[in-house]
């Protein structure tokens, strides 16, 4: 009797700790709340090789267009794509001559979504240490993700349309600016 009793109450537990990993598992806080604040300074004269790095985490750079990045004064602007598990996640970066705000950093998040806004959410922290937005549009044929942070004078902004929110969060939060 006194084996059954112990058998049953390790059954018990199992069960009890099954439900606990489930729910533990499938209970994150929502992507934009796990943003890391912990970030480098972006001075203004920054290389712009140093800004799209080769690689940024895990994710090594895929493709590269420097635009306007290794401008002198002026607008500078430059975006690279990265392998993120077959998929791409695109950074954007773009310097500007006073401080940004969110709104300019979301401003034409509409057409790089390639959507209308009915289809789309966003969400600012411009109270945040470093002021950043996470915005989705969920189309019917793809899902959009970005990322759109301020550093300096400069907007950052990460993007996909087939990596997802998750691989997005985590190349965000492994790049260093």
């Amino acid at each position: 009797m006194r084996g059954k009793l112990v058998v049953m109450s390790l059954f018990v537990m199992a069960a009890l700790l099954f439900g606990y990993s489930l729910w533990f598992v499938n209970n994150h806080s929502p992507v934009d709340k796990r943003f890391n604040m912990r970030r480098k300074p972006l001075a203004d004269d920054t290389a712009g090789a140093l800004i799209l790095k080769e690689r940024a985490g895990d994710f090594l750079r895929s493709g590269l267009t420097v635009d306007t990045l290794d401008a002198t004064e002026g607008r500078r602007h430059g975006i690279a794509t990265y392998d993120v598990e077959g998929k791409t996640v695109t950074l954007e970066v773009e310097r500007f001559e006073t401080t940004p705000t969110l709104e300019m950093a979301f401003a034409d998040f509409l057409s790089r979504a390639g959507g209308e806004a009915r289809f789309s959410t966003l969400t600012l922290h411009p109270e945040a240490q470093l002021p950043y937005g996470y915005a989705v549009f969920a189309g019917l044929e793809y899902t959009y993700y970005e990322f759109s942070w301020i550093n300096g004078n400069w907007i950052l902004r990460v993007s996909t349309r087939d990596a997802g929110a998750e691989a997005l969060l985590r190349f965000a939060n492994g790049y260093t600016f």
